[in-house]
């Protein structure tokens, strides 16, 4: 492994329950791997030299009701950081496979434990991790959780969300705007744990001096608009105290969300200056499928394969009067859980609709799970004091 880049990192990161959930099921995971030393929620930011296993920042959207969120999001950030600490230091290609398959064996734990557990029955995870080994970030995304770069003034999206309103809005079918009043917009096409396999899509962004990466659940960016987002990183040089701003916008649109943010500055020598040719955008990274050395420690995979997720279209989802499925408690409607279920709250009214009309919607969520592999997690609410999330899988 040849000598880590000169390149420091200062990192924060920080979660709060939002006005609206009983119970966190964010988490978040800010780490210098070659140290071992991972940041916990609240503690001041902190800086350190780039080393051969690199740097990690992750963040989780647990959900599956009852603790159950919180359980899978704290499964896949230990996960992904113990295969990250276990491996010998790599150049980027072998790190980003070996990222790939960190997030590849968090989701099969949670898929085991939560078909194992009744009482977790039913959870899963988003998850967005960004590694750097070099002068290159490389990001692995599952769900809807986003990382940002911000660089010379300017703020740009380098993941694509695994959502239905995403590929509603890449088809021209809607705004991004409209998206944020849409129906359905609570639909993914891919969590941890919801089902044996995922496919975890990779991207890049090669670093500047002074770039800023904040990764962030959907608590803060569906609230909080991508302007307002730039207006604080841009005004507040200070990462905890942009971190904490970020947050409180998201609390003063009524924090309906649990918000996690992670932040970290990239600086150093081996950082080239930002030109002003300069772009940032998506860019898919595909860094091959040569093997690589598996973590330490043992993991029972005898058990993948035993049993696959249930095929259940829920009673209503598709009925004559268009119910929006939601949520009820694990804790209360246990029987509603399980691999491949939905929970549904039955007789109240849906939503007005809005956005893309219903019936169109609909139709378009049956060809987007088709071409997902027949499967997408909802992201519900059931009222206003409570969160269950649950999924669903179509044949």
């Amino acid at each position: 492994m040849p000598t880590p880049p000169d390149i420091a990192i200062e990192v924060f990161g920080k979660t709060d329950v939002g006005l609206i959930r009983e119970h966190n099921e964010d988490n978040f995971l800010v780490a210098d791997v070659t140290a071992r030393v991972r940041a916990a929620d609240g503690r001041a930011p902190f800086t350190f030299k780039l080393g051969e296993k690199g740097a990690l920042l992750l963040v989780c959207d647990g959900m599956g009701g009852a603790a159950a969120g919180e359980v899978a999001a704290q499964m896949a950030a230990d996960a992904i950081y113990e295969a990250l600490t276990s491996a010998d230091g790599q150049p980027r290609d072998g790190f980003a496979r070996l990222l790939r398959r960190a997030v590849q064996r968090a989701n099969e734990r949670i898929f085991i434990q939560s078909r194992d557990n009744q009482s977790e029955r039913g959870m899963g995870t988003t998850c967005t991790a960004a590694g750097l080994v070099d002068d290159t970030l490389v990001v692995a995304q599952i769900g809807d959780s986003r990382c940002y770069v911000l660089r010379d003034g300017k703020l740009a999206q380098v993941t694509k969300d695994q959502s239905l309103a995403w590929q509603l809005i890449e088809a021209g079918a809607m705004t991004a705007e409209e998206a944020k009043a849409f129906e359905h917009a609570n639909i993914i096409l891919q969590a941890l744990g919801v089902q044996e396999h995922v496919e975890v899509v990779l991207s890049q962004v090669q670093l500047r001096k002074g770039d800023v990466a904040l990764l962030c659940s959907d608590g803060l960016h569906g609230p909080v608009t991508d302007e307002e987002l730039l207006s604080v990183l841009v005004t507040e040089p200070d990462l905890q105290k942009a971190g904490e701003a970020l947050i409180q916008k998201a609390l003063d649109r009524d924090g309906p969300d649990n918000i996690t943010v992670a932040l970290a500055r990239f600086d150093g020598e081996a950082l080239k200056p930002a030109a002003p040719e300069d772009t940032i955008s998506f860019i898919g990274y595909d860094p091959g499928s040569d093997p690589v050395p598996e973590p330490t420690g043992t993991f029972d995979d005898s058990s993948l394969g035993r049993e696959t997720v249930e095929e259940r279209l829920p009673t209503g989802l598709l009925g004559a009067e268009d119910e929006v499925p939601t949520k009820t408690d694990a804790a209360t409607d246990p029987g509603m859980v399980g691999p491949g279920g939905l929970r549904a709250r039955r007789g109240e009214p849906p939503p007005a609709a809005r956005g893309v009309p219903s019936l169109l919607a609909l139709f378009l969520i049956g060809l987007v799970a088709a071409a997902a592999g027949g499967i997408f997690v909802m992201k519900c609410e059931r009222d206003q004091s409570a969160r269950s999330d649950g999924r669903v899988t179509l044949p």
